[in-house]
């Protein structure tokens, strides 16, 4: 298993921690390790999704996109919605230890668990602010969790502290910092107390919706997301907001 993603084994729960750079900044190569590490996991063994010691994920690697050849934005696109999906999918328990901020795509991550816990950091969906779209499967899975808080989230492209995120179900749960991971295995056992069989077949059905409006999906409309990535308006929007972030 690649060193992007730290695999460990608490009991019977896989914990899986990522490990890039400063703020776990999303690219092809950790997105792919994110998705690997699900799907190798242990079929019976339910799984703890964490960050490392600065941030859960402060979301695309947006000066990479810029910096690669155009046909990288795609890739990059269907690698955050592949890896989504898996862990949205997953038949076992998923529980997302936000340890720090989670933004966009590294929200989608979080969004995409069974359970959120909380400890630090801000929690949002500000691709409005960077110029993006969300492709359209990721905003069902947002749908799913956020409902009517989503719209205002989307269009206003906010990030909001842990207490804010709780109060509109964004995260099920604050913790304190150096209890976060103990609490979310436990969380993560617990869950597993009712048979494999049981708990897939539950969360098969409180996803099927969602899951019926990503199908429904217009390809016409995912390939004007994809275009609208590598349009020059947006891209001179993506560079605004990196040049903003080298000033910090």
């Amino acid at each position: 298993m690649t060193s992007l993603v730290v695999v460990d084994s608490i009991d019977d729960v896989v914990v899986l921690r990522m490990a890039h750079g400063k703020v776990n900044a999303l690219d092809v190569d950790l997105l792919v390790a994110v998705r690997e590490a699900v799907l190798q996991a242990p079929k019976e063994s339910a799984l703890v999704l964490t960050g490392n010691d600065r941030a859960f994920s402060a979301g695309l690697d947006l000066r990479q996109l810029l910096d690669s050849p155009m046909e990288y934005s795609d890739q990059l696109l269907d690698e955050l919605t592949t890896t989504c999906l898996t862990i949205f999918d997953h038949p076992r328990p998923v529980v997302a230890a936000v340890n720090g901020a989670a933004i966009a795509g590294g929200a989608m991550l979080a969004l995409a668990a069974d359970v959120r816990m909380m400890s630090t950091g801000v929690i949002g969906l500000p691709e409005l602010r960077v110029g993006v779209p969300i492709p359209s499967a990721l905003m069902e899975l947002a749908r799913y969790v956020l409902g009517a808080h989503l719209a205002r989230h989307v269009l206003q492209g906010i990030v909001i502290d842990p207490e804010a995120a709780l109060a509109i179900g964004f995260v099920d749960e604050l913790v304190e910092p150096e209890l976060l991971l103990d609490r979310a295995v436990a969380e993560a056992q617990s869950l597993c107390e009712v048979p494999a069989v049981t708990y897939a077949l539950m969360k098969q059905a409180l996803h099927a919706e969602a899951r019926d409006l990503m199908e429904a999906g217009s390809p016409e409309g995912d390939d004007e997301v994809a275009d609208a990535w590598t349009s020059p308006a947006v891209r001179a929007q993506i560079q605004v907001q990196v040049d903003r972030m080298s000033k910090r």
